[in-house]
């Protein structure tokens, strides 16, 4: 059975210097350039609920992964309640690994959203204390988050009754505040406003998905940048455009999508209907890849 150190005492590797909340995990991960998320947990637990985007990692194999780890990018992990991540965290230090951060627990991910997670404006807290006081059944806000990537997704507010079922609930400047359980990690950093319309808004700088505008060919750019890109690195493959023709975009893949067994269910049935689903006057996505290439084609020349 896997052994974990102590790390009490006699070691120079600090803790606390990596260590960060939940808060700030989520945060770290909303913010940096190159986030690697790895669940140290079993593949089980993994596979019941999980971070969006996060690589199950069980803390047994941790060790001898270690040279597919990152060094370029911000590494951060969580565990169970077992210590894993103080394991991981030390084998990260004593190979030389700078960038990266841990929490705790992934259950303290989930039950410790606060007030801190999110900000309302003065000017859309007092639009929705106005509301909530003409309508007396009205009883806070809910933040409904509809994800599409695992570092993007749409935002939208409702004044509702009462909260969907299993939503966490907290209060910022004396409104209630409801958002489901499942979408805690898409919370933090999240602003309430009044957009230009005069109407309530939810968005979050890094993560909300960015209104479509310009040539068709900047469309597709910003939704392969912002929704299917974030998707297919969890992947380790990538996707750009090569250029458009009669409305339909032709597309070259490369990373772990370079001749994989799988790409013509990832062009039909992923990145062509998140496309067309962003941008309606699209007709269609064509791979011209060699897939051929790559570290382990599966189409052979």
């Amino acid at each position: 059975m896997f052994k974990f150190k102590d790390l009490s005492e006699g070691d120079d590797f600090n803790i606390n210097e990596y260590r960060l909340s939940p808060r700030e995990f989520f945060e770290k991960r909303r913010t940096s350039k190159r986030p690697y998320v790895f669940d140290l947990r079993s593949s089980e637990a993994h596979e019941a609920e999980n971070i969006p985007g996060s690589h199950s990692l069980p803390i047994e194999h941790f060790e001898t992964s270690i040279y597919q780890m990152p060094f370029a990018g911000d590494i951060l992990l969580y565990g169970g309640e077992d210590g894993e991540v103080l394991t991981a965290a030390e084998i990260l230090y004593d190979n030389g690994f700078e960038s990266f951060n841990f929490t705790d627990s992934f259950e303290g991910l989930y039950s410790n959203v606060d007030a801190s997670y999110l900000t309302i404006t003065d000017s859309a807290r007092k639009q929705i204390n106005n509301e909530l006081q003409s309508a007396e059944e009205l009883k806070g806000v809910q933040v409904l988050v509809e994800p599409t990537s695992p570092l993007k997704a749409n935002y939208r507010i409702e004044l509702v009754k009462s909260p969907l079922e299993s939503s966490i609930q907290f209060e910022v400047d004396g409104v209630k505040v409801f958002s489901e359980h499942k979408n805690a990690s898409f919370l933090e950093g999240t602003i309430i406003e009044i957009n230009e319309e005069g109407e309530l808004e939810a968005r979050n700088p890094q993560l909300s998905i960015s209104k479509l505008s310009g040539s068709l060919e900047d469309q597709i750019q910003l939704t392969l940048d912002e929704q299917v890109n974030p998707m297919l690195a969890a992947h380790g493959g990538n996707v750009i455009l090569e250029g458009i023709k009669d409305n339909a975009a032709y597309v070259r893949f490369g990373g772990g999508c370079q001749g994989c067994s799988m790409i013509d269910t990832t062009v039909k049935q992923g990145v062509e209907v998140m496309l067309k689903e962003a941008i309606p006057e699209l007709v269609g996505v064509f791979d011209i890849t060699d897939h051929s290439e790559g570290e382990s084609p599966f189409f052979k020349a």
